[in-house]
């Protein structure tokens, strides 16, 4: 016999747990739910994209910069394909243990690395340029550890190529890594990370929009260890755009093999458009070595040079003008009508003011000069009267409406003013008058007048195209831009071209050495003092301190009757302007023909 026995207090409790436990488990399911409703529902596509990252990555591609042409179509600035190692931070936990493994292979230290991609992980998913340009040998060594290298990758990327080196080097520029206050401060339509490359100087910073080009983008999957597994699609990046100079570069060589190892300067314009056909400084540096990896030894031999490669000497060099000034101050001497140009001036080697002599460059003296053989021989004594004359003031003018002592406006970065003096400005520099010495010494381009080289070829293309001003021009494109018309009457014109021409073709001519008989050639020498006290025993001055030794200038125009090219040449502490830069200048100018008849019997041959 069964007995069932119930106990009524027992099946309640039960029924009261059986019902909290219902209860707990759909408040869990509901909890299950909710979070599933916000996952999948609210913020589906965070996560999606979350899981996506976890797999997939996008990484920029550089985009290949512009080229640079001389006016010929001669490539001076291209690119050319090259080995980087890449780092992805998100793909990197251990960055310490990263950088031990590759330091070694890329010579590097371990540090370095380490911050890099540490300052990386601001941006996780874009690439970092931990080494540029490395060697097929260091592409080998990382290509065999790569599996124990996760976020490690070696990237082709345009590389920019100088083709002649430090040949027009302060022209061009040259590329560097974007700093931090560069990405900081970018527009919003700008695209940089760290790491880009980015113009620095010259043309490569001035139109640095024109040449960058735009990234491409592309996609690859990875693996847990962020190795990468396949490329799942690319955008090709747009190259930049190419920029054509007015520089010829045959000519910027002929200048560079002139100056050779000294420290100068050579300038020469179209003087009808203000076209700049050489700008060439020297010493010079390879720009090349600014975007991949200085190291410190190679930083170190350039700013411990004592010649200062980096200065652009054409357009950065303020120099005294010394007898180059002398041509200012003969149109200073029109433009107020004091000037005779018939009017004979005596010269016995010396001019006097008061108790203060002022010597001649010919000790022995010039004898009676009127303006022509004045400026032929550069008689000292000729224009200390004239400067005397004038005054400062009158002087300062002309010099003013041919652009010195202001920018020439050339679209390149950090061009100096240089220095026209006045009465007004010595009173406010020094709280002091002026004196009428310095009149005299100021006529012949001492004193506190300081000049460019880029200066006295603008200001040398606009006296001889009859007083046309323009501002010199570096990019093909474009139209002249002309900044006032002084208007040079005809006759002082063929004045100052006459002066020129026989400083060159007469015999007593202080440019006499260059004369050639197969072209037109006219030109001033120029010799600035840069101390006194020194009187040299040789004839080389080679007996005085190089820093104490004179500036050489020589500027020459040809041919003398329509000039269609003005170059100027300086070199510093080189002496007399007509024995070192004359043939600097008659080269340039020689090499100017040469390329003109070769381009003619060019035209003829494909007319034939």
């Amino acid at each position: 016999m069964t007995h069932n026995i119930t106990n009524p207090q027992l099946d309640e409790e039960l029924k009261k747990k059986s019902l909290y436990l219902i209860i707990f488990v759909l408040v869990l399911l509901g909890i299950l739910i909710m979070r599933l409703f916000v996952m999948q529902i609210i913020k589906g596509s965070y996560y999606e994209e979350l899981s996506e990252n976890n797999r997939i990555r996008i990484i920029s591609v550089p985009a290949a910069r512009g080229k640079i042409l001389d006016r010929t179509g001669v490539v001076l600035a291209d690119n050319r394909p090259a080995y980087n190692v890449m780092v992805l931070p998100e793909d990197i936990s251990n960055p310490k243990e990263i950088s031990e493994r590759l330091a070694p292979l890329l010579n590097k230290q371990p540090s370095e690395i380490q911050l890099a991609i540490m300052q990386g992980k601001s941006k996780p998913y874009d690439p970092l340029n931990v080494a540029r340009d490395i060697t097929f040998e260091q592409v080998a060594k990382i290509e065999t550890q790569i599996f124990n290298l996760p976020g490690v990758s070696i990237e082709t990327i345009p590389e920019r190529e100088y083709l002649y080196q430090s040949l027009g080097c302060h022209v061009l520029g040259f590329i560097g890594e974007i700093s931090k206050k560069q990405i900081e401060n970018q527009d919003d339509e700008d695209d940089y990370a760290p790491g880009d490359l980015i113009g620095k100087s010259g043309i490569e910073q001035v139109y640095e929009d024109t040449l960058r080009g735009d990234k491409g983008r592309r996609v690859f999957e990875v693996d847990a260890r962020g190795h990468r597994v396949k490329v799942l699609g690319e955008d090709e990046p747009a190259p930049g755009k190419d920029i054509k100079l007015t520089i010829d570069q045959g000519l910027q060589a002929i200048a560079s093999q002139g100056l050779g190892d000294r420290a100068g300067a050579v300038v020469a314009m179209a003087p009808t458009t203000g076209e700049v056909l050489v700008m060439e400084s020297t010493p010079g540096f390879d720009p090349a070595i600014f975007a991949t990896s200085m190291t410190a030894q190679q930083w170190k031999q350039i700013i411990d040079n004592p010649l200062h490669p980096l200065e652009n000497r054409s357009m950065r060099g303020a120099y005294p003008p010394g007898s180059v000034m002398k041509i200012v101050t003969t149109l200073a001497g029109f433009h107020t009508g004091i000037l005779d140009p018939d009017a004979r001036v005596f010269c016995p080697g010396f001019y006097k003011i008061g108790n203060m002599t002022f010597h001649c460059w010919q000790s022995h003296g010039h004898g009676n000069l009127d303006l022509v053989n004045a400026i032929a021989q550069s008689c000292d004594v000729y224009f200390y009267t004239l400067g005397r004359a004038l005054g400062i003031d009158n002087i300062a003018v002309t010099g003013f409406q041919l652009g010195l002592g202001v920018k020439t406006g050339i679209a390149l970065p950090d061009e100096l003013p240089g220095l026209m003096p006045t009465k007004k400005w010595k009173r406010q520099r020094f709280h002091q008058p002026w004196h009428p010495g310095e009149d005299v010494i100021s006529a012949i381009g001492q004193g506190y007048t300081l000049v460019t080289p880029l200066q006295v070829a603008r200001a040398m293309s606009a006296i001889v195209n009859g007083g046309k001003v323009y501002t010199p021009k570096i990019l093909m494109e474009g139209e002249p831009v002309m900044v006032r018309d002084i208007a040079i009457p005809q006759h002082q014109l063929d004045l100052i071209k006459a002066g020129l021409k026989n400083a060159v073709e007469n015999p007593r001519g202080t440019g006499h050495a260059i004369y050639d008989p197969h072209f037109s050639i006219g030109g001033k020498t120029g010799t600035a003092q840069v101390a006194r006290g020194y009187t040299s025993k040789r004839p080389d001055e080679s007996d005085i301190p190089y820093k104490f030794r004179d500036h050489a200038w020589f500027f020459g125009i040809s041919p003398v009757e329509k000039p269609e090219i003005v170059v100027v040449a300086l070199v510093e502490h080189a002496g007399h302007g007509g024995s070192v830069c004359a043939p600097i200048v008659k080269d340039v100018i020689e090499g100017y023909y040469l390329k003109k008849e070769a381009s003619r019997e060019q035209i003829r041959q494909n007319n034939r």
